[in-house]
């Protein structure tokens, strides 16, 4: 399938959307460095319109790859156990209190922000 090419005025707007931030994690996401996400992914369904689409950083772009929303904030909210899991290092860190597990439900900037302008 071929994608729609955005304009730059639809570019600058999807990067205001999210006060020039990922949609995912909320890092400062430089427009130039900015990569847009289809919120649900073509491959599944997904409609290659604007409302459809977020602010991505590179990071968070490829680690949701066609990920649906919710299976991509099932997979984040499992980065502890994995760590846990996989890494000696981490293991340690917890130990030697480097690091304090905080595990939570995962609320993604572009949600918490669409918060926000409900009720303030």
């Amino acid at each position: 399938m071929k994608r729609r090419r955005l304009t730059k005025k639809q570019r600058k707007r999807l990067h205001e959307s999210c006060n020039g931030k990922c949609a995912y994690c909320g890092c400062n996401l430089r427009y130039e460095d900015m990569q847009i996400d289809h919120i649900k992914p073509l491959s599944n369904g997904g409609m290659d319109v604007i409302g459809n689409m977020l602010p991505a950083c590179r990071s968070c772009n490829h680690r949701k790859g066609s990920e649906s929303l919710e299976s991509y904030r099932h997979s984040v909210e499992n980065f502890l156990k994995i760590l846990n899991r996989d890494s000696v290092t981490y293991r340690n860190a917890v130990r030697y209190g480097l690091i304090i597990p905080n595990p939570q439900p995962v609320v993604f900037y572009f949600e918490s922000i669409r918060k926000e302008n409900k009720h303030g």
